[in-house]
């Protein structure tokens, strides 16, 4: 049993859903803690989608949501470069919802940019891997919402935003700044925009290069579900060990010391 927890941070896919598919029992776990009081956020590495995007995905899937409570890649990215690169112009490889977050932050897309960022893009073309190349070997920075392999759906895993982040690597030989996870950024974010204490905060999600890794790296609790991508045996390779290992999400609760309320008898 895991105690003291005030804030649940989830991860989405492989976690709450696979896909369009939602993992069975997640959404009432997530309920069930809501109603005890514990605060609900939810961390996404894909960049795919803005916020309030994400949030219309986990609505549609029947979850609570509303965009605050939300930390995707886009808003990491967006947050960051604010803060640590204002003024540059950004040329983004990528798909909408990044610039709907970048431009949200007061930051200009361009193909005349200082800093180029890499994410998930499934309308990717040589086009836009050459302009990206010829930016960053030009000096342009490169900063990647993540670098995730692959990322599980209803029908088996696709290439993720690391195949696109690579290949522009490759070529430029330059490595990308991550600022998803496993990179704690994000929780520096949380902290100061929720006020959450590392103490008090759990992190529950599929992967241990990324979920995992990163509740290690901010000193949180961390539940491994095995619903996604990584599997039980990887653990001890990769020493990372979580706190709590589940099937589904839908068995949090109960380690949470939260039970559902007995149905009333006839």
């Amino acid at each position: 049993m895991i105690r003291n927890v005030k804030c649940a941070i989830f991860d989405l896919d492989g976690t709450l859903f696979l896909g369009k598919d939602r993992i069975e029992g997640a959404s009432e776990a997530l309920h069930m803690m809501r109603e005890k009081g514990i605060k609900i956020l939810f961390l996404t590495n894909a960049g795919t989608r803005s916020r309030e995007g994400v949030a219309e995905k986990l609505r549609s899937r029947g979850f609570e949501a509303n965009a605050d409570e939300v930390y995707c890649g886009s808003y990491i990215v967006a947050k960051y470069i604010a803060m640590h690169l204002p003024g540059k112009k950004v040329y983004v490889v990528g798909e909408p919802g990044m610039v709907e977050e970048l431009n949200a932050a007061g930051i200009e897309t361009s193909d005349d940019a200082g800093i180029v960022v890499g994410c998930l893009d499934r309308q990717i073309n040589y086009e836009k891997l050459g302009k990206a190349h010829m930016l960053i070997r030009h000096g342009a920075e490169f900063i990647a919402s993540n670098k995730d392999h692959t990322f599980p759906t209803e029908h088996g895993s696709m290439p993720g935003a690391g195949a696109i982040v690579a290949a522009i690597e490759f070529s430029t030989r330059r490595s990308a700044l991550v600022v998803g996870k496993p990179n704690p950024y994000a929780f520096t974010l949380m902290k100061e925009e929720k006020g959450l204490k590392a103490s008090e905060t759990l992190m529950v999600g599929d992967r241990l290069d990324t979920d995992i890794a990163f509740a290690k790296n901010c000193g949180i609790k961390s539940v491994l579900v095995l619903t996604g991508t990584s599997k039980k045996e990887e653990i001890k390779e990769k020493g990372l060990n979580p706190e709590l290992i589940l099937e589904t999400v839908a068995g949090l609760p109960k380690e949470l010391g939260i039970m559902p309320k007995e149905k009333p008898t006839a």
